[in-house]
């Protein structure tokens, strides 16, 4: 449907990494624009983030980012018959085989909802998307493009989904760089106020006291840095002057399939910005 907020000049937020939890983006977007009627101007974002974000930024009211991203066939977009095999290209370090899914059904969804729309075409927000370009070897903040493909290329999570390839370059995961893309509003003269939101599955200082998978060191050692990361962007917008606020939303993993789980996840978004309402007044 429709959706053409008016929005606040200078107010950039950023929807970071958060291991599925689209839903918590969805509903902290849902209260902020439509509780307090607060409208971010700049959206910065990475991996599911990208995926609210990117929605949003293109028009899509978040209630209705919430339905399209609870569907049985967004589930179902991440299911190919080719997983085993591919698993197999893996198993062997074949050239090429970067991941299990491919996503062309995941790209099908969303141009259902997006169709061809560039990133520079977006009307709700200027928006910017997180990227690692793996043939660059670099991080990147893409804020022109296809859309979808960037979407997908910032949730491209190595090992789970094949690299995008688009214009010449192979790109993963954005959190793999920038898990709270913020830093590139740190040193723009048109933005003077950040909201981050994040969202975790333990409170940052909890101690983890049981036996961890191989998986489970993996994922704390990403979130180690991304945490050192953040830390010195914040940092550095105290420096130059920017006023941010981070939220934290912590919410349980996420269950695909699971009954209620995603309406849950969005109420815990909606909770964070109520909860912190007082704060949000005060930033801005």
């Amino acid at each position: 449907m429709p959706f053409n907020p008016s929005v606040k000049p200078g107010f950039a937020l950023t929807l970071a990494s958060s291991e599925l939890g689209f839903n918590v983006h969805a509903g902290f977007l849902d209260a902020l624009t439509e509780e307090m009627e607060i409208r971010p101007e700049h959206i910065g974002a990475a991996s599911s983030g990208s995926y609210v974000g990117g929605l949003y930024a293109a028009g899509i009211d978040p209630k209705t980012i919430h339905s399209i991203l609870s569907q049985g066939e967004m589930t179902r977009s991440f299911v190919e018959w080719l997983i085993p095999l591919r698993g197999m290209g893996l198993l062997f370090n074949l050239p090429g085989h970067t991941g299990l899914i491919k996503g062309d059904k995941a790209d099908a969804y969303l141009r259902q909802h997006l169709g061809e729309i560039q990133i520079e075409e977006c009307t709700n927000a200027t928006l910017s998307l997180a990227v690692t370009n793996l043939t660059k070897g670099c991080p990147e903040i893409v804020r022109s493009g296809p859309l979808v493909k960037f979407i997908l290329a910032s949730c491209a999570v190595p090992l789970v989904f094949k690299g995008k390839s688009i214009d010449g370059s192979l790109y993963c995961d954005g959190a793999v760089s920038d898990s709270s893309p913020f830093h590139h509003f740190v040193n723009d003269p048109s933005i003077n106020t950040v909201l981050v939101h994040e969202v975790r599955h333990d409170s940052r200082n909890e101690a983890h006291t049981k036996p961890l998978t191989i998986s489970g060191v993996f994922a704390r050692s990403h979130q180690i840095i991304s945490d050192r990361v953040l830390d010195l962007c914040l940092e550095n917008a105290s420096l130059v002057g920017k006023r941010v606020l981070l939220l934290t939303s912590v919410v349980p993993r996420y269950r695909w399939g699971k009954k209620g789980v995603s309406k849950q996840l969005f109420e815990a978004g909606r909770k964070t910005v109520l909860d912190n309402a007082f704060k949000i007044r005060e930033l801005l």
